[in-house]
């Protein structure tokens, strides 16, 4: 659960450098491009993490293979378990300040010290062999490949991508920086002998990843004590369901 946190804030961080095109960001809570910047990585975690947002409440991966409901949301999530706690503490740091603290593998440099700004945030000079080193207890031999097609779950690809990892590289070089996706791609391209487990990955109808989560029906008689608008939320959900069960069966 820690290194998949890790892992999509030093992503969403990543991601917003990519759509400001800069290598660093000044998160100071009190102006106004540090407010943009923190907003940028709160919609870039929430696009990463988030599965569905159903009447029943939000879906989303907390810990990379698994879908979980019942949390507080994305972007409050990140902003006090990150853009908080340790961003706050490397601000008044004398030294310099890397994140992760643990595992002793840090992605990112914070505080004054390390970027030369108060509220910086910027690369550890390690970052692609510490991020390796955060995918090492995945159990997989494609590691980098099943995380790009996790975060790639809901692109929609052209018809002439040219098989899988043409497609995905594709998709990563439109939403990372350039250093990222080269080097998530080189990974991707060293592990193509070892995905095996992939096969034949397009198909004619795609299929949301939100809706291969199985929810428990509700039952029947908690609907004449809806509300009407939680009601008509409930019918609009109900039948987003069936007509994506009717187009895989077309």
């Amino acid at each position: 659960m820690e290194r998949t946190s890790v892992l999509m804030y030093f992503l969403s961080f990543d991601a917003a450098c990519k759509h400001f095109t800069v290598s660093s960001l000044d998160l100071n809570p009190d102006t106004f491009n540090g407010k943009n910047f923190r907003k940028q990585i709160e919609l870039e975690f929430t696009r990463l993490v988030l599965v569905a947002n159903t009447p029943e409440g939000l879906k989303q991966v907390i810990e990379l293979g698994k879908i979980t409901g019942g949390e507080k949301n994305p972007e409050k999530r990140i902003s006090s378990n990150f853009l908080t706690v340790p961003l706050k503490k490397a601000s008044g740091q004398i030294e310099s300040y890397f994140y992760p603290r643990r595992p002793a593998a840090p992605v990112l440099k914070m505080g004054p010290t390390a970027t030369g700004m108060k509220w910086g945030i910027s690369y550890h000079e390690d970052w692609m062999s510490n991020f390796l080193v955060l995918l090492a207890e995945t159990k997989s031999s494609t590691a980098a490949l099943d995380l790009a097609v996790f975060i790639c779950r809901d692109c929609s690809f052209e018809e002439t991508a040219g098989g899988l990892i043409p497609a995905l590289s594709k998709q990563l070089y439109k939403r990372f920086t350039a250093d990222m996706a080269n080097f998530w791609v080189s990974r991707i391209e060293k592990e193509k002998l070892l995905a095996r487990h992939i096969n034949t990955p397009f198909v004619d109808n795609h299929s949301p990843f939100a809706s291969c989560y199985k929810e428990k029906p509700a039952p029947a008689k908690c609907y004449d004590q809806m509300k009407k608008a939680d009601l008509i939320k409930r019918i609009l959900y109900l039948e987003c369901k069936l007509n994506a069960l009717e187009a895989t069966v077309k």
